[in-house]
């Protein structure tokens, strides 16, 4: 019985089914089936002519695109800065320390370069207004050792202003001076003066940019000296005329007369014979005159006076030079030195003081002295000023 009962269950809700599935199953076909095109009114589109641009953008092909590739960014130190002068970036550094230490050493290295002539180093600075900002970077990180020879290589980037001084010594020579005089013969000159330029002391500031040279700036003139023009005398002496004797031979008072001294008395210089006269002789002249005298004859001071020089001097022999007051100076010369003992520069003698002996001249029974008298330097003729007898 229960058996039975089962079964008519089951064939029950089987019926059930197939009935739902009768009423459900039309509907879901209606709804998904297409639309009949029948149904729906249909429309015309008449496409438009073509036109070349038409065809320029239906041929052209799109463009590919770039690939965009992400740029890394550096890795700079933790303290890294932006090295700036003047507000422009230069380059990175490790550290705002490392900034300063490369900055002086490159001030170092510039005031430590060779500066022209005798120049000494004044000043030396930075000629740029220099700043750090943390490195962001916008440019290029550098290690120390590349940063100062990047400096080195460029003197642009950051520029340095040294100052120097030198000291110069300028001469110049005055405009020389030349007269006539019949004091000398003719052709002769004689120089007064040597001369001598005047002298600058000068004081120069060099102003150097980036290693050059670009200004130059005198800050100081101090005279050493005002300068001596050269002085000659240019002699027109002619010997005059004569009316009897050799016309070769000088005449006693030859010569023009110079100034008279106010308190000086000349003597001869040595007792003998005046073998020889002042002025000209064959065309060459004898500013003295010469004496021939026995050998060790005594040779004293013609007037008072300090002794000058002593010692030898070309075509003359020893010489002696004593000066006079009143710019007189007696020029003694004989063959060799036999001047007395003591006798030496700055010593004062007295007219009349024996200096010296005429030298011993092996198989010569005489010696010669030549004696000169120069006033202001100009040799006159000793017989104006000496006494007519000895």
């Amino acid at each position: 019985m229960k058996d039975r009962t089962k079964q008519w269950i089951l064939i029950g809700s089987f019926a059930l089914v197939l009935a739902a599935l009768a009423v459900f199953l039309p509907m879901f076909l209606t709804e998904t089936r297409p639309k009949s095109l029948a149904s729906e009114p249909v429309t015309v589109i008449t496409p438009e002519p073509k036109t070349e641009e038409d065809d320029v953008l239906i041929h052209t092909p799109a463009p590919t695109p770039v690939p965009v590739i992400a740029t890394p960014q550096p890795v700079y130190p933790e303290k890294a800065v932006n090295l700036l002068a003047n507000g422009k970036p230069l380059f990175a550094v490790a550290s705002r320390e490392v900034a300063e230490y490369l900055v002086r050493s490159f001030l170092n290295e510039c005031a430590a370069e060779n500066l022209s002539g005798n120049a000494v180093l004044l000043t030396a600075s930075i000629d740029a207004e220099l700043s750090t900002l943390p490195a962001d970077g916008t440019v290029e990180y550098l290690e120390y050792d590349a940063a100062l020879n990047l400096l080195r290589r460029d003197r642009s980037l950051i520029p340095v202003r040294r100052t120097a001084e030198r000291v110069e010594i300028r001469t110049e020579a005055l405009e020389p001076q030349s007269a006539r005089t019949p004091l000398l013969p003719e052709g002769s000159r004689m120089f007064k003066k040597l001369g001598a330029p005047s002298r600058t002391l000068v004081y120069i500031e060099t102003l150097y940019q980036n290693g050059l040279p670009v200004s130059e700036t005198e800050t100081l003139n101090t005279p050493l000296g005002t300068g001596i023009a050269r002085s000659e005398l240019v002699g027109i002496y002619r010997k005059p005329a004569v009316t009897a004797g050799d016309p070769n031979v000088p005449a006693p008072q030859e010569g023009q007369l110079g100034p008279m001294p106010a308190s000086l008395s000349f003597v001869h210089p040595v007792r003998g014979t005046v073998i020889g006269l002042y002025g000209l002789i064959t065309g060459e002249m004898r500013y003295g005159i010469d004496y021939t005298a026995a050998p060790e004859t005594r040779i004293v001071a013609p007037e008072s006076g300090t002794v000058i020089f002593m010692g030898e001097r070309a075509g003359l022999g020893f010489v002696i030079d004593i000066r006079h007051d009143e710019s007189f100076v007696s020029r003694i010369a004989f063959g060799a030195n036999t001047a007395v003992p003591g006798l030496m520069l700055e010593k004062h003698v007295t007219r009349g003081e024996t200096i010296a002996h005429l030298p011993v001249i092996e198989g010569e029974k005489e010696s010669v002295l030549h004696y000169e008298l120069l006033i202001d330097g100009i040799p006159y003729n000793p017989l104006f000023y000496l006494p007519a007898n000895q």
